[in-house]
């Protein structure tokens, strides 16, 4: 029985491994010798078309919402960048937190916060214009940068070095730091 197994599994290991290389060139192949074109092709060819602007600002809505999966998929977005891929063509660049430090006493690292920040903003204002980004995005980004911040200074640190007043008084100015760092962008921003 064990023989059967082991040989019916080899079986089907080695018509998974045909399938899926002939499964490439099959998709690529013209259908009753007509040549694919349109968005089937650019997929056949390695190339993915661009998404229309109201997918890229669907999906820049789930970019830049509060909550933990918006964040995860954001993450998710900068690491695919990172490699070289931007199927919704947005921009990443950033500035930082502008010419406010990132960095604050206590170990605490606002970076990700103003990229995300910066990120919401650059996109918006491109897909949408700047009296739409304002009247409609710009709060809800404000509060999603507040929301990442607090995230940071409610973070705890897996070999912290001070002690539990010192790094209850290091939270406390941590916080006070976000909500002087949302006051600017709900002001200037």
């Amino acid at each position: 029985m064990n023989k059967a197994r082991s040989a019916l599994g080899g079986a089907v290991l080695a018509g998974v491994i045909g399938i899926t290389s002939v499964a490439p060139a099959a998709a690529a192949a013209p259908a009753g010798g007509r040549a694919v074109t349109g968005p089937t092709a650019a997929v056949a060819s390695g190339k993915v078309p661009m998404a229309s602007k109201a997918d890229r600002i669907k999906r820049l809505g789930k970019l830049t919402v509060k909550g933990q999966t918006s964040l995860n998929a954001w993450y998710a977005g900068l690491g695919q960048y990172r490699q070289g891929k931007n199927p919704y063509k947005f921009n990443w660049s950033t500035d930082g937190c502008s010419k406010s430090p990132e960095k604050i006493p206590g170990g605490y690292d606002f970076t990700f916060p103003c990229h995300r920040h910066d990120f919401g903003y650059r996109n918006y204002k491109s897909l949408v214009g700047h009296s739409k980004f304002r009247s409609q995005h710009k709060k809800r980004i404000d509060d999603v940068f507040l929301q990442d911040m607090n995230q940071v200074c409610n973070a705890r640190f897996w070999a912290d070095p001070l002690t539990p007043a010192g790094r209850k008084k290091a939270k406390a100015a941590c916080l006070k730091t976000a909500k002087k760092y949302y006051s600017a962008v709900r002001v200037l921003g």
